[in-house]
């Protein structure tokens, strides 16, 4: 019988052949496409506490956020994944005395990451009060900067920020976070819409991404004067943000009627928009909505356009009866409705449904992940198209999933050359608990794994990170509380879609030039093999384009190709692009005819002689101009020299001399 750290062992190696199996059964895979094992990023320790997140920016560096205790403090730690390489950890708020609390990650191209966390800082009144706090780490870097402080303000006794955090690739970023200014224990003044209401702000601050500059944009909520719901981490806000660096956020909010609804706003920089959209519908059905919605969800693409899910009470107050998750979309920015929700949506149904996780990417396609009653489940659309019912991915070997709670997630990332990674709470065939993740592949193929770690134990909730290309980071803490450990799993998507391109029409000796565009690839470097009618004419390319000896390639129409090897041996080809070669000059030919005649003819079995660049001597002091074919009869016997000079089409010259004997 073997131990308990050789079991999980065995458990992991065998679930994830057998997961590829049947994904072998279902479809093709894409190209040696890689959804890894998880490596032990910390630990075996007891002084790990939990994983608190995991952030991967577009080009596939990104990085997991975890806290332990140091010197009986709990402080912060990143692992950064660069190159498809986990880094060492660094602590993030080092030379910081207190304990920090509630943080939150985002990451940026090139290794750069952010994190803001909330740390006490004064007490007042026997009160102790907490700052919201970043440091970044920038590319290249070492070590974190120091901690500065994110709002002038403090944010009272911190228990209610549950910061959300998204950065731009470019460094830009904004973080939402809430503050209760009354708990409403000793005001008589105020009367709470429901018991347990508090006056709380929602906040939100900027960075500008060059520095240790950040812009607080005041309260966000419409209503400040509104008590709110106790906060908690499924009624938090959420932020997310374009390309561009602008920004969408999301918040729980009661009406005037008491009945919590949720809303969102546009950023630009440090300008708040000033339309608050009603995300959460108001009445469906024929039917005013009187249930509570909660644990928004929010996805932004490329241009800004925004997905954000939510949650919706079950009971008397709603016409659906069982609770919902709801999708609303905000259009881009560059859209003329951009400043209009489109109306939420129902995507599922349950009596136990937890909180949603949502993504999009830049053509508008997203997926939605939720848990329904202990089983991770997934929908698919986009803005054109009925949504597809919800798939359950169940588990892999594990009939023994652990009993579903509303706080269990099912998290999700997408490709945008289709499927997606998804991960959530599960356990082995032998009850052993496990982290399920699945990577879906366009045309319906999947591979999927348990993650676990080499000591068996009680296994946190998940974090996901995705990078928007198809790949995504998948990060928990498992084992006994003696030996902890911080797991790290980085799901690979091969290499994107990409086309390669040739001259149009003929191109001379020299000349052909075949240029590539970069192919989504978020790991690591990329280099590239230049094939020819299915022959590599060039190896370990990295650059995006290359000039070919096209007189070896001799003349005539050839099919060329570009295969893409990411940093994980993970492979896409371009389709067949046409390139025509014209690597030789005109050719002449000379024909006797009857008596002392002559013919001639100039041609280019490529791209053709040009007659407006023929000339002919034929050496008795005549010629012919502008003509491919002609006849010519000397006057007298002798020896003479025929002299040719023409052009093809693509500038390769003929001159030529023939000697002819006329009797």
């Amino acid at each position: 019988m073997p131990s308990l750290h050789v079991r999980a062992l065995l458990v992991l190696a065998l679930s994830l052949a057998s997961a590829l199996i049947f994904a072998g059964l279902i479809g093709v895979l894409d190209a040696r496409a890689q959804l890894a094992p998880a490596n032990v990023i910390d630990g075996p320790s007891p002084t790990i506490l939990d994983v608190d997140g995991a952030a991967m920016a577009p080009d596939g560096s990104g990085a997991i956020l975890y806290r332990k205790l140091v010197e009986g403090h709990a402080h912060l730690f990143v692992a950064r994944l660069q190159n498809g390489a986990w880094q060492p950890p660094v602590q993030v708020d080092h030379g910081q005395p207190f304990g920090a609390s509630l943080p939150a990650i985002a990451a940026g191209n090139g290794g750069r990451v952010l994190v803001v966390w909330a740390e006490p800082w004064a007490v007042i009144s026997q009160v102790t009060h907490y700052q919201l706090m970043s440091a970044e780490i920038d590319p290249g870097a070492s070590q974190f900067g120091s901690a500065v402080q994110v709002d002038p303000k403090d944010i009272g006794d911190g228990s209610a920020a549950y910061p959300s955090l998204a950065m731009a690739p470019n460094g830009q970023a904004y973080v939402a976070y809430r503050v209760v200014v009354d708990n409403l224990l000793n005001n008589p003044t105020i009367v709470p819409s429901r018991p347990g209401d508090e006056l709380i702000n929602v906040r939100v601050a900027h960075y500008n991404g060059q520095g240790l500059a950040w812009t607080s944009l005041g309260n966000i909520n419409d209503h400040p004067q509104l008590t709110m719901r106790h906060p908690t981490a499924e009624n938090a806000p959420v932020i997310g943000v374009s390309l561009a660096g602008n920004a969408v956020v999301s918040w729980q909010e009661p009406d005037a009627s008491g009945v919590a609804r949720i809303l969102a706003r546009r950023l630009f920089g440090n300008r708040v928009g000033t339309a608050v959209l009603d995300v959460s519908a108001t009445s469906a059905e024929g039917q005013p909505i009187g249930s509570e919605a909660d644990a928004p969800a929010i996805a932004v693409g490329t241009f800004g356009e925004a997905k954000i899910a939510y949650r919706l009470a079950g009971g008397a107050g709603s016409p659906y009866g069982t609770p919902r998750i709801l999708l609303n979309t905000l259009p881009s920015e560059v859209d003329p409705k951009g400043a209009k929700l489109q109306g939420a949506k129902v995507l599922a149904g349950g009596s136990l449904l937890g909180p949603p996780s949502v993504a999009v990417d830049s053509k508008g396609d997203f997926r939605a992940a939720y848990d329904s009653s202990g089983s991770a489940q997934l929908v698919s659309g986009n803005d054109f198209e009925a949504f597809s019912s919800p798939f359950s991915f169940g588990g892999v070997g594990s009939p023994q999933e652990p009993a579903a709670t509303t706080t269990t997630r099912a998290l999700t990332s997408i490709n945008p050359i289709g499927g997606g990674i998804s991960g959530w709470p599960s356990a082995d065939s032998s009850g052993l608990p496990a982290i399920a993740a699945r990577e879906d592949f366009s045309g319906g193929a999947w591979q999927s794994a348990l993650l676990a770690a080499p000591i068996s134990g009680p296994v946190g909730p998940p974090a996901l990170g995705g990078s928007g290309n198809g790949d995504a980071l998948i990060a928990f803490v498992q084992g006994p509380a003696e030996q902890q450990q911080v797991m790290g799993a980085f799901a690979k998507a091969p290499p994107g879609q990409f086309e390669a391109t040739t001259p149009v029409g003929w191109v001379r000796a020299g000349r052909a030039t075949v240029s590539w565009e970069a192919p989504t690839e978020a790991s690591g470097s990329t280099s590239y093999e230049l094939l020819v009618d299915g022959h590599v004419r060039s190896r370990r390319l990295s650059g995006l384009s290359l000039r070919l000896d096209a007189r070896a390639l001799g003349d005539g129409l050839h099919q060329v190709q570009v295969l893409a090897t990411d940093s994980q041996g993970q492979q896409t080809m371009t389709p067949q692009a046409s390139l025509k070669v014209d690597a030789n000059p005109p050719e002449v030919t000379l024909r006797r005819l009857a008596g002392r005649g002559v013919a001639l003819r100039i041609f280019d079995h490529a791209s053709g002689a040009l007659a407006k660049y023929t000339t002919i001597a034929f050496g008795d002091g005549s010629d012919a101009r502008h003509r491919l074919k002609v006849r010519h009869a000397y006057a007298a016997a002798g020896t003479y020299t025929v002299v040719v000079h023409s052009r093809d089409r693509v500038g390769n010259t003929l001159n030529v001399h023939l000697r002819v004997q006329v009797r």
